[in-house]
């Protein structure tokens, strides 16, 4: 992962003194496996993300691969878990920066963040760019009559001038790199300033119910569904919505038995997620995305949207966001507090899978268009055809490698 320590490093952080007792230890090595293992799951679901867009109704016409074949049970489901991923993520990735600061101080801090971050971002890059490009020029000349996104490009590359209307390369999927680097800058320049403890400023628990509210004008500027911010430009959206889930995850850190009395109440917190996305997927303008059909004319509602139905749907995907996360922890801490040798074996592999994925899911999407299979056996086709390869480099390749040291740090592996 992007930010990883090992389960004794974070055990002895969390634990009391050498006098704590013995459950006290086991809980916090618990504490820490299932919230490691929810990171990896954060990171992974990204996979399945891309890997069914390409047949995800409607929302499939704004993705490179765009299948003939679709569902809008798949559509439906993408945007589920898209609510809630990348919040959860950096959520996560707030609270193990406190951890590190806490521990070991901001410099430590900074130094770890730079390899874990900054480095293979540097080192990565530069291929995952050439690889997109080569799935790119694959498919302009594997397809007869590419659709969607890739019919545009087509299109654009056949008009006279089309070199001046390009524009610069964006950050593709490790745009969450980008901002996590920023994250940490900013932590790492603030934490000597001391903690924030946001519950003085309320003066009542109820105002933590209206708390989502503080994410929804950054949901509304950023449209739904909440697009990547690709450009290497940042933009203020997501420091204020994205930077708001790290500052609870920085909260969380020594608050975990907060969560405790939630537990009780997961399932119904699932039903509400449920009932509450019923609307907002019905809500969702889903062609405010600019949806760019097969002969390349872009086609959007975004005029005839009204502002209230827009601020609806900010505020939905807010309450909606934060209730999936807290779902997330809760089932998390439920099933997930273990560190068996397959669960600790994904956490270590998710940063790797996750960063060499998406050329392989686009040569793969690309490569079934033609093909008349049925839809479900090319979504399985696209995500065992992704993981395979990325488990098979990242055991050749990373695991037992300096490589493998950078992005998840030395293990202790049998």
């Amino acid at each position: 992962m992007a930010i990883d320590l090992d389960s004794s490093t974070v055990s002895t952080a969390i634990t009391s003194p050498a006098s704590a007792a013995p459950d006290i230890a086991k809980q916090a090595a618990q504490r820490i496996h299932y919230l490691d293992n929810l990171r990896a799951v954060a990171m992974l679901l990204g996979v399945f993300f891309h890997a069914g867009l390409a047949y995800a109704l409607p929302a499939q016409t704004v993705w490179l691969a765009t299948d003939a074949q679709g569902s809008v049970a798949v559509d439906a489901s993408l945007w589920l878990m898209h609510l809630f991923r990348m919040g959860l993520f950096f959520l996560l990735s707030g609270y193990f920066a406190k951890l590190v600061i806490e521990r070991k101080g901001v410099r430590h801090f900074l130094i770890q963040r730079v390899k874990r971050i900054l480095v293979p971002f540097v080192l990565f890059y530069p291929f995952l760019l050439a690889a997109m490009m080569i799935v790119l020029v694959f498919s302009l000349s594997y397809l007869e009559a590419p659709r969607g996104l890739m019919g545009w490009i087509a299109s654009m590359a056949n008009e006279p001038g089309a070199e001046t209307q390009s524009k610069p390369p964006g950050l593709m999927h490790l745009w969450f790199l980008y901002y996590l680097m920023a994250f940490a800058i900013l932590t790492a320049a603030l934490a000597p300033m001391g903690s924030i403890r946001i519950e003085r400023w309320l003066p009542h628990r109820g105002w933590f119910c209206l708390a989502p509210l503080l994410l929804a004008p950054a949901a509304f500027a950023a449209g739904a569904p909440m697009p990547a911010p690709e450009t290497f430009v940042p933009d203020w959206w997501p420091f204020a919505y994205y930077g708001l889930f790290y500052l609870a995850g920085w909260q969380l850190f020594g608050r975990e038995s907060q969560l405790d009395s939630w537990a009780p109440r997961v399932w119904p917190i699932v039903g509400l997620c449920v009932a509450g996305y019923v609307p907002y997927y019905w809500l969702m303008p889903l062609l405010d995305l600019s949806t760019i059909v097969g002969n390349g004319e872009t086609v959007g509602n975004g005029e005839t949207q009204s502002i209230w139905l827009r601020a609806t749907e900010a505020i939905l995907t807010a309450y909606l966001s934060v209730l999936m996360t807290i779902a997330c922890l809760l089932l998390g801490k439920r099933y997930l507090s273990v560190r068996s040798g397959w669960l600790g074996f994904v956490a270590d592999s998710s940063y790797w899978v996750y960063l060499i994925h998406l050329p392989i899911v686009l040569f793969l999407q690309t490569l079934l268009i033609p093909l008349t299979w049925p839809l479900s056996i090319k979504i399985m086709v696209v995500i065992a055809g992704t993981f395979l390869p990325c488990m098979a480099t990242y055991v050749v390749f990373v695991r037992y490698t300096p490589l493998g040291w950078l992005l998840h740090g030395k293990r202790a592996f049998p």
